[in-house]
């Protein structure tokens, strides 16, 4: 439940253009020396393959597409590569997409090549995350993205890949340092949401907190997010208390979240109430439906029925059939002043009644009259 409540002090935003292209071949992981394998070797290998050895699949496909020791088969290579990477070696997985990607002894299919890189790069092959970042980078296989390209980069060249290195420093001479903090951003939000990346919450943390000190409000909020998650208030309050400056709505919500509860502040509802209405004008969902509970309930605010419903009904019209629920349950107990105070609000606002009334049916509610 914490962790809903505090997602909703993010707003989503959208991802920007990509521009540029990367072209470079997809790489495998690189042999630091190549050996030519000899008959009694390429033996054992295929007695380990065929006990189930991943490595011994990963090195027996390697030689099948390099032609080393056994004849070049490209066909060979793909059908090891795929054992030892559905057992989940990391190495295969890349060089499987690798083959998918030039089409070789599969059909071609970068989407599928993609599929690979994502699970080789999960376990922290620095080739997989190049590979990664040059698909997004390039759009294909997957969507253009330079944020998400520049992120896969970023990693790659953490993890000591050359490319990965290279095409980091591009990056940012492309992009500049606003785009650094947003690719901070994404790979702590990969190691937060544990989709992508492994999730680790220490992680997220510190590449939240890159960007948080590189003046990033989204990452300013996150960080107060996971902070107040592990109960460090003041950490919290401070990341919150930056992004207000900066007026991001979620610093907004944020603070109001604290003075609220009080955790870390002195419980001050008028103040909470006042957080929350900024953050809720700013358009944050978890400000809106905070400000209809408070003027519902006159909490920091005197009781106000009319606001409370239209907070609620804000809400519910971006996002939630909660919301459109609870705004119906202000309705039942207003007045008939109330409501005909509300009707004429709507109206200003250049709402039709009948499409209100709809809104609230839709949501399993009873019609508006």
């Amino acid at each position: 439940m914490l962790v809903t409540i505090l997602a909703s002090f993010l707003l989503a935003t959208p991802d920007g253009p990509a521009t540029g292209s990367l072209q470079t071949a997809p790489q495998a992981a690189a042999e630091s020396t190549i050996t030519k394998l000899p008959h009694a070797e390429i033996s054992d290998l295929q007695k380990r393959a065929d006990s189930g050895d991943a490595i011994a699949q990963f090195t027996l496909g390697k030689a099948y597409e390099s032609g080393n020791g056994v004849p070049q088969s490209p066909d060979q290579a793909a059908i090891w590569y795929r054992i030892a990477a559905e057992q989940g070696n990391a190495r295969a997985q890349n060089s499987l997409g690798v083959l998918y990607w030039l089409g070789e002894g599969v059909e071609k299919d970068k989407t599928e090549a993609v599929r690979w890189y994502r699970k080789a790069a999960r376990q922290g092959d620095a080739s997989a995350m190049f590979n990664l970042g040059a698909a997004y980078y390039n759009g294909e296989g997957v969507g253009r993205n330079d944020t998400l390209a520049y992120a896969w980069f970023l990693l790659s060249s953490e993890a000591g890949d050359p490319s990965g290195q290279d095409a980091a420093k591009r990056s940012q001479g492309e992009h500049g340092q606003a785009a650094l903090n947003d690719a901070w951003v994404a790979i702590g939000q990969m190691y937060e949401k544990g989709e992508d990346l492994p999730q680790n919450m220490d992680l997220a943390s510190a590449w939240y907190r890159k960007a948080a000190e590189g003046g990033n409000t989204e990452a300013q909020v996150s960080l107060a997010i996971l902070s107040m998650s592990v109960k460090n208030y003041n950490e919290t309050r401070h990341w919150c208390e930056m992004a207000a400056k900066a007026r991001h709505s979620g610093g907004y919500s944020c603070l109001g979240y604290l003075y609220r509860h009080g955790l870390g502040v002195e419980q001050n509802s008028q103040e909470a109430f006042n957080w929350y209405l900024q953050g809720a004008r700013g358009s944050n969902l978890g400000a809106m439906r905070a400000v209809a509970q408070m003027y519902e309930k006159g909490e920091g605010t005197k009781i106000d029925r009319s606001e409370a419903f239209l907070w609620y009904f804000y809400a519910g019209r971006r996002r939630g059939k909660e919301s459109l629920l609870e705004a119906q349950e202000v309705r039942s107990a207003m007045t008939e002043k109330e409501w005909k105070d509300t009707q004429k609000k709507l109206r200003q606002q250049g709402y039709k009644l009948n499409e209100v009334d709809e809104m609230l049916h839709s949501a399993g509610s009873q019609p508006v009259q």
